[in-house]
């Protein structure tokens, strides 16, 4: 029997507890292994067949209260069953694991003359790639080796287009994959 999505958060938290593991001390590799880990392993969510379970990887400059952060977020998405027509928003989950960075000449020099980014697959086939291209990224080199500010976990209810499930090539890091879009 397929779980439900909603409970993915307690997936994750319990595979950060097996694996001995702690947000506070978490860095971007480790971070990345984990995500992949539980993407590649936890397979049997409640999802659309076709596309309905991706992992996707992003930048951005972001303020949540505590200050302007550089993020990089992790994000679990699962596309969840409707009755509803294709032409109509569909229902979807977001888990995301997000790192904060205090900004630093690293990333006032390196990282910010990048354009912002995301990366996604949709299929654990596409996982490596994926992730090679991430690797590649300024920010995952100036990172990788840096404690977040803030590390934290959150599970989000959004919905989606069907006929706009993936990025424009142009603005990749501006969709519902990553942020609530009009």
């Amino acid at each position: 029997m397929n779980k439900n999505p909603a409970q993915s958060e307690k997936d994750l938290r319990a595979l950060l507890r097996a694996n001995k593991q702690t947000l506070k001390g978490m860095k971007l590799p480790q971070a990345l292994n984990l995500m992949s880990a539980y993407y590649q392993d936890m397979r049997d969510y409640d999802v659309i067949t076709t596309e309905g379970d991706g992992l996707v990887v992003y930048d951005d400059i972001t303020n949540r209260g505590r200050g302007t952060r550089f993020e990089i977020g992790i994000v679990r998405l699962f596309c969840l069953p409707s009755d509803k027509a294709s032409t109509e928003p569909q229902p979807a989950l977001r888990l995301r694991l997000r790192l904060c960075y205090k900004f630093d000449m690293d990333i006032a020099t390196s990282v910010l003359a990048e354009d912002t980014w995301s990366y996604y697959c949709w299929s654990v086939a596409d996982l490596a790639k994926m992730l090679d291209k991430l690797k590649g990224e300024t920010a995952y080199q100036v990172l990788q080796d840096k404690q977040p500010a803030e590390v934290n976990i959150s599970l989000e209810e959004t919905t989606y287009l069907p006929s706009k499930k993936y990025p424009a090539t142009d603005a990749q890091q501006n969709w519902w994959g990553v942020w609530d879009v009009d």
